[in-house]
């Protein structure tokens, strides 16, 4: 079995020129597509930013959430306590 191997010098390459971006149908020059990309990746930060914003702000709130159901986890416990209690001090004083 014979393995046929070509050099990289025999294989037709594209010559390298600069060409330039084809978006929808204009042609863009390398300078216009980074100022472009940049524009972009500015507003994806902002918008991560926003959402990170969000998150810190449900993380804050679900904290509240959490203090006041320990609030009322509390409040159930006692009246829970009270109501095993009543009927033993009902009995002790009649």
């Amino acid at each position: 079995m014979a393995t046929q191997v070509t050099s990289l010098t025999k294989q037709k390459r594209a010559p390298v020129t600069k060409r330039s971006a084809d978006c929808q149908g204009q042609s863009m020059k390398i300078t216009e597509v980074l100022a472009k990309l940049e524009k972009h990746e500015a507003e994806c930060n902002l918008r991560y930013q926003r959402i990170e914003e969000k998150l810190v702000e449900q993380k804050q709130a679900s904290t509240a959430q959490q203090l006041s159901l320990k609030g009322l986890d509390l409040k159930i416990w006692g009246l829970a306590v009270l109501i095993i209690i009543v009927p033993i001090i009902h009995k002790f004083l009649s």
